[in-house]
């Protein structure tokens, strides 16, 4: 009943202070001298002193000189001050200041309270007085100008309403407009809903929620283990940003109260933290630690390089592995903590190069292959491994393995090589992590050597290969013909050496090669040299013979004889130097010339030879010629 009471005093007041303005000189009256745009205003009376005649008067509201007669009502549309004026027939004008306000329409913000009641707080400071419509039918609710303009009402019902604030100067109509905001009364405030917190960078955090209309929130914020403590008033939004922080060290969180003015009560969200976030790599793996309260979280989605890459089904897990990495390769990370009442709280992004110290496998299987010029080693590497680039080390005969070339492929030709030096390699290689690997076992190309026996047979010798993790199975020899025919495989099983039983007449120059074949059936064979046998004709004759035609005997007649002879000239002198006989179809001498036995003596033969190979041989020798 008294603030009844105390708002038809106001009213009254207003009333009464508003009835009539009257001009410098006395002669008129108006009905208002100040109000908001447009503003109407009223001459009320041209006669308020006697002998003032208005018939007609002109009269000028805009004070510049534009005079209409007996317009007793105009409206100002354009705010500012006018000197308006009476010009009266008989006695001149008379004069009247005239304000025009600004149109504003009153800021003011509403806060929702419990139990169907409402807090009014006016914002503005335009106006010196205010009037406040509750929007269900009750009495206007004046306010005068101050530093704590604010009101407080409580429904009968939960029936929405409009609130209508507007606001006068003193001395002025009330005919401002009004600012309008709807509003529903609750029986209780709704607890908050934190939707994101994010972190935009080492310092700032963005928290996002659902903001009811009218209602006032309190945020309050906790650092890493502290207790909360009030930090921002949020009021019509939806979102807010925190600053001076330092995420890299700490961790924040963070709880909403929608905050009741009217009876000081605050009803508290779910709790939201952010992340410690910090990214540390370690040997063959990036250690991801996020220290933070993990109290309602349900999982935490892990992004690399901006793609998710974990979902760790767990809430209290504040640490990750990531053995799944490259070395000297940047992976950057970013963390969301999933909970459970589906808020999301996003990190920072930070990132780290992996590094990795392990030392890589050694390589276990090289293929060396003897080529005409030189040699060609290759090898397999470890799978999972990519190797920068592969160090050759060289030995010959009992020295020490030393440095001798590098290579980017898995393969190296030695045009060095040289055979008969007894020369071995190894091989090892830096990844891309720069950690080298241990030396492989010795690498030793196949070197085949071979000698003919006087007979003519072949005696081949090699040494053992090795470069293979499970050895070799067998060795084979390959028998090739002049015009590269292969015209025989022999299988020497871990055999390093190999004889001919008998001798091959139809061949004088044969090639043979060594391959090994490997245990392991993927890899290449290893070849050795090729190596070139020419067998010699080796001539066969007699020293001496008893030419005397009595029968067949032996050693009757002369003849050279020998492997492989393709062409053979035979000539035979005596003791002077005379030719005896001559034959170049490899025809006997029967020790007569021209039908006459040639006497006892010893003679000298030369033979001029030509092999199946094209090369040719001289050979001489004496034969002794007896008779019975």
């Amino acid at each position: 009943m008294k603030k009844f009471i105390f708002i038809l005093i106001l009213s009254a007041i207003a009333f009464y202070g508003h009835g009539q303005y009257v001009s410098e000189g006395g002669r008129f009256s108006v009905d208002n001298i100040r109000g908001c745009a447009p503003f109407k205003i009223t001459i009320t009376s041209t006669s308020l002193v006697v002998g003032a005649n208005c018939t007609p008067c002109n009269m000028d509201y805009l004070g510049n000189n534009t005079t209409q007669q007996n317009l007793l009502t105009f409206t100002y549309t354009n705010p500012g001050t006018y000197r308006m004026s009476v010009n009266y027939p008989n006695s001149g004008p008379d004069f009247l200041n005239v304000t025009v306000d600004n149109n504003i329409q009153p800021p003011f913000e509403v806060y929702t309270c419990s139990g169907s009641q409402v807090s009014l707080k006016i914002t503005d400071q335009t106006y010196d007085q205010y009037f406040v419509d509750f929007g269900d039918g009750s009495p206007l609710l004046p306010i005068i100008k101050s530093n704590n303009q604010v009101a407080q009402y409580t429904y009968g019902s939960a029936t929405p309403v409009t609130i209508k604030v507007n606001g006068k100067k003193n001395n002025a109509a009330n005919n401002c407009s009004s600012k309008n905001v709807s509003f529903t009364p609750v029986a209780t405030l709704p607890i908050p809903q934190i939707t994101q917190l994010t972190a935009v960078d080492a310092s700032t955090l963005k928290l996002d929620f659902a903001q009811p209309v009218n209602v006032q929130y309190k945020l309050e914020m906790a650092t890493n283990t502290q207790g909360f403590v009030q930090l921002q008033s949020l009021y019509g939004v939806a979102t807010t940003t925190i600053t001076n922080l330092n995420l890299d060290n700490n961790y924040y969180c963070f709880r909403l109260s929608s905050y009741d003015p009217c009876n000081f009560q605050n009803n508290y969200s779910q709790t939201i933290c952010s992340h410690k976030l910090s990214v540390t790599p370690q040997n063959g793996k990036n250690r991801i630690d996020w220290p933070t309260n993990t109290i309602g979280v349900s999982n935490v989605d892990i992004k690399r390089n901006n793609t998710l890459y974990q979902n760790i089904n767990t809430g209290i897990k504040i640490f990750f592995d990531d053995i799944d990495v490259v070395c000297r390769t940047d992976y950057c990370y970013q963390l969301i903590s999933n909970y459970s009442w589906n808020g999301k709280s996003v990190s920072l992004t930070k990132c780290g190069k992996a590094f990795s110290s392990n030392i890589p496998p050694t390589i276990t299987n090289a293929t060396s292959v003897v080529e005409s010029e030189g040699v060609k080693i290759s090898w397999i590497q470890p799978p999972l491994f990519t190797a920068a680039n592969y160090s050759l080390l060289k030995a010959t005969g009992t020295g020490s393995f030393n440095f001798y070339d590098n290579s980017l492929v898995t393969n190296y030709q030695d045009k060095a090589f040289t055979v008969g030096a007894d020369q071995c390699y190894k091989i090892n290689y830096v990844d891309n992590c720069d950690n080298r690997s241990l030396n492989t076992n010795p690498i030793c190309p196949i070197q085949l050597a071979g000698e003919l026996s006087d007979e003519n047979k072949v005696t081949l010798t090699w040494n053992a290969y090795t470069g293979w993790n499970l050895g070799v199975k067998s060795y084979q020899i390959l028998k090739y013909d002049q015009s590269g025919n292969l015209i025989g495989t022999i299988d020497r099983g871990l055999n390093l050496s190999y004889s001919e039983t008998d001798v091959d007449l139809a061949n004088q120059v044969v090639f043979f090669k060594i391959v090994a074949k490997p245990n392991e059936v993927t890899l290449a064979s290893s070849e050795s040299n090729q190596i070139e046998l020419a067998k010699p004709v080796n001539l066969f004759f007699p020293t001496a013979f008893t030419p005397d035609r009595k029968g067949p005997t032996a050693n009757e007649t002369f003849k050279v004889q020998g492997q492989f002879i393709k062409k053979m000239e035979l000539s035979i002198f005596d003791r002077w130097g005379a030719v005896v006989f001559y034959t170049e179809k490899g025809e006997a001498w029967d020790g007569f010339q021209n039908g006459q036995p040639m006497p006892i003596s010893t003679y000298v033969w030369v033979a001029n030879v030509t092999d199946v190979s094209g090369k040719t041989y001289k050979r001489s020798g004496t034969v002794v010629l007896m008779r019975k």
